[in-house]
């Protein structure tokens, strides 16, 4: 069996993670299915940490995947073609597909976490593009939240067990952390720059007697940063998916840098003629 996990998102490294997460969780079953991943992400890299396939191509607008024509000669029409998946995997990015999404006769799964009713309307066109939950064969919601369509709901996803992270001594060793010091994990993985202006905002911890641990995707930081939780006293992190389920899984106090609405949920404003490209970057 050939599965295949496809995420638009280009910026920040959760989307890709997810892909991961299920990755571990097949194994955890002893599947032998043909996993791969495929996306325009800025973190192919964290698939080769796990030696995970993945299928890198550019990201592509509405001008070629907008209009029915076109979208058939577009790089991701022709790759999921080519892959042949018997499952195909879709990361909350439904429009990118929503032109051909029929001609596929593989089983179709997409995944959505919190997400607006804005979300499943996409007004390029006249009349404006919405979400069909008959265009896939399950339809998941990955954190609890009221959605306008119908969802089986699953718990939140996170990429390790509790039993497979490095016990407290052994974190800390592996970070060079002394045994009695409270310690902080900063962890960021945004869009480029982030990571630096809100480092400065939270440099006064070390002067309260912390011990700090930074990390960034973009920086080769830690990963996956869970892996090593047991060590830390606190965690400020990025109010995203991944991070909000992994501390209160692992049920360590921790403080979230909060996001601005992206442009994927709020559509009103758009009048780029790449609004497709403006999402993607969220």
């Amino acid at each position: 069996m050939k599965i295949v996990y496809y995420s638009g998102a280009i910026t920040g490294s959760g989307h890709i993670i997810q892909g991961i997460s299920i990755y571990h969780a097949m194994v955890r079953s002893g599947s032998t299915a043909d996993y791969s991943l495929l996306g325009s992400s800025h973190f192919p890299f964290l698939a080769d940490e796990f030696s995970i396939p993945h299928i890198q191509i550019p990201a592509e607008d509405e001008t070629s995947l907008s209009a029915a024509e076109r979208c058939r000669n577009s790089t991701l029409y022709r790759t999921i073609r080519e892959l042949e998946p018997d499952i195909l995997i879709v990361d909350l990015t439904w429009f990118t597909l929503s032109h051909f999404i029929r001609d596929l006769t593989c089983k179709k799964i997409i995944l959505f976490r919190q997400l607006s009713p804005d979300g499943f309307i996409f007004p390029l066109m006249d009349p404006p593009l919405q979400f069909d939950p008959n265009d896939y064969d399950l339809v998941i919601a990955t954190e609890p939240f009221e959605h306008t369509h119908p969802m089986e709901e699953i718990n939140p996803i996170v990429i390790r067990n509790r039993n497979e992270i490095f016990l407290k001594e052994e974190a800390r060793t592996k970070l060079g952390v002394p045994p009695e010091t409270r310690c902080c994990l900063f962890a960021l993985n945004g869009k480029p720059g982030e990571f630096e202006e809100y480092r400065k905002t939270y440099s006064y911890l070390e002067d309260e007697g912390y011990t700090m641990i930074y990390s960034s995707n973009y920086k080769g930081g830690l990963f996956p940063a869970v892996d090593y939780f047991n060590a830390f006293d606190l965690i400020i992190t990025g109010g995203g998916y991944n991070s909000f389920w992994e501390t209160r899984y692992f049920e360590k106090e921790a403080y979230y840098i909060p996001f601005p609405i992206g442009t994927f949920l709020s559509y009103a404003s758009w009048t780029s003629p790449s609004l497709l490209m403006e999402v993607l970057s969220e």
